[in-house]
């Protein structure tokens, strides 16, 4: 790929990042940060004036544990969550963006010349919200974002255009460290038809390690008689240790881990058994989510031809001993499952830019990707909230769009006006399965103004519900007496406009992120 425009893809994970891109030969090829590494913890650290981000600030979290933010991914799109910093109010977008100005800034290093554009994964089962605050941290860090790339799909990018000799039946389990899909998809090659998806976004190896914190806390508390995660820099020790274990457990059949606080000492000694008895829970979720899954496309699990991992988590034995039990035959290892998302994403990336400008990719680039095609789905249910005639009336969630509809999807839909005289009418947007809006999130919300007064109720309006191949959603709204049409861009939970990101762009410029 050529020097003039060049696309990166980014596997923005909880725990770990990583980049990569296809060399002129038609390889993906993970970029190694400035330190080396070829996967960057996502460990952001605020040392006075400077942003550190990767393996000093994850080493910070032990010394330094309030100026360390940690897990960023899992509040991505949460508008209530904000870190303090030289008297700004940062969100997870700005966190996020720090990361991938990192990557960027070492992405850029590594080749000798700028990056323009990239692909930027996604858990598939994130909802709008955080697929847009996702793409906002990559536009705020600079990257022109070609689109978002649901995570399991970039996996089976990577395996079918490397590893695929004949269609199959795949069911990608992703188990990373903070978040869980399930996809079931058919692979023909370079042709991906994703069939269906589900998750959990709030899954992942950290309540791994939770458990075993909360395992070795206890029995230091029934040594010693008190807390030692009372103290944070003990806390972040604590938790570092216990990352080291679980990593530990699954290649050793018993290891010990050591607290030290206040003077006081415990080894404590921990066999894999226990460790799988501690985590049997979260992985019986997993399961429970693959189950419905496969009901829900009344499918068996033998007719999955493939179980492909990806996401560090599924080194654990007892991750993989429950897949092998369920599908009656082991799951497929063959690719690397921390790189194998970065890896999709830059045949992706290198798609789009073949598409875009094709006069900067090799001829080997062009031949391995020009054929790559992906029908993806949406991962959520997504409707508008309406009123339903009655004493009292009822609100309730209108579905436009039903979950795992092939996207691009759009949905049309006409409604009737329920006040007199309203001249602005409010439309939200929810995600989820129920008519019930208190079993659904709100997306976004934006107005149909102008109105004509004193109209009776009853009149018609149209609304649009569409979701492009990057998961995000639009909405529109007619009313048909008027033909006034609405604005099309929903105003999303975390506030992430068009403006908002361009004024957050100019101050990412000026920050200094090492």
């Amino acid at each position: 790929m050529s020097a003039n425009v060049t696309a990166v893809g980014i596997d923005l994970g909880t725990t770990y990042s990583a980049v990569a891109i296809l060399d002129e030969h038609g390889h993906p090829e993970i970029l190694p940060c400035s330190e080396g590494e070829r996967l960057v913890p996502s460990a952001v650290f605020f040392d006075n004036d400077q942003v550190v981000v990767g393996q000093i600030a994850k080493d910070a979290a032990i010394t330094d544990p309030d100026n360390v933010v940690l897990f960023i991914k899992r509040q991505m799109g949460m508008a209530g969550w904000h870190y303090s910093y030289q008297g700004q109010s940062l969100t997870p977008t700005d966190i996020s963006a720090f990361i991938l100005k990192k990557l960027k800034k070492d992405a850029e290093q590594a080749l000798d010349h700028p990056i323009t554009h990239a692909v930027v994964t996604v858990p598939a089962y994130f909802d709008p919200d955080r697929r847009r605050a996702t793409q906002s941290a990559a536009e705020i860090a600079g990257f022109k974002v070609l689109t978002l790339l649901n995570e399991p799909t970039a996996a089976a990018i990577a395996f079918g255009v490397e590893r695929a000799t004949k269609p199959e039946t795949v069911l990608v389990y992703d188990l990373g460290g903070g978040t869980f899909d399930v996809t079931l998809m058919r692979v023909e090659g370079k042709e991906i038809t994703i069939l269906a998806t589900d998750g959990d976004h709030q899954l992942g190896g950290k309540d791994f390690d939770d458990a075993l914190m909360r395992f070795c806390v206890q029995c230091f508390r029934e040594e010693h008689g008190f807390d030692p995660t009372d103290d944070p820099h003990t806390e972040q020790m604590i938790r570092k240790d216990a990352e080291k274990l679980k990593r530990e457990l699954s290649v050793r059949t018993k290891t010990a881990l050591r607290i030290a606080a206040q003077g006081h000492v415990s080894r404590i000694e921990i066999e894999r058994e226990r460790f799988e008895s501690l985590i049997k829970v979260k992985i019986d979720i997993t399961l429970a989510l693959v189950r419905t899954l496969l009901q829900e496309q009344k499918m068996r699990p033998e007719v999955v031809d493939r179980v492909l991992l990806i996401g560090g988590s599924t080194r654990i034995p007892a991750v993989r001993a429950a897949l092998h039990q369920y599908f009656g035959k082991p799951p497929d290892t063959s690719i690397n499952p921390d790189e194998a998302v970065a890896h999709g994403a830059a045949l992706m990336a290198a798609k789009k830019i073949n598409e875009l400008y094709p006069e900067s990719v090799s001829e080997a680039v062009a031949v391995k990707t020009s054929d790559l095609m992906v029908a993806d789905v949406t991962s959520h249910s997504l409707g508008i909230a309406t009123v339903q005639p009655g004493n009292p009336p009822r609100r309730y969630h209108s579905i436009l769009i039903q979950r795992n509809s092939p996207i691009p999807a759009e949905s049309s839909r006409d409604f009737l006006t329920s006040e007199a005289g309203a001249t602005v009418i409010k439309v939200t947007v929810y995600r989820g399965e129920s008519t019930k809006l208190e079993d659904c999130s709100p997306v976004g919300e934006f107005t149909l103004s102008g109105l004509p007064p004193n109209r009776p109720p009853g009149k018609r309006i149209r609304v649009t519900v569409a979701c492009g191949e990057n998961g995000l959603v639009q909405v529109s709204a007619i009313d048909i007496e008027t033909g006034l049409q609405a604005q099309t861009e929903v105003s999303y939970q975390d506030g992430q406009n068009a403006h908002h990101v361009s004024a957050r762009q100019r101050w990412m410029q000026s920050q200094k992120v090492e």
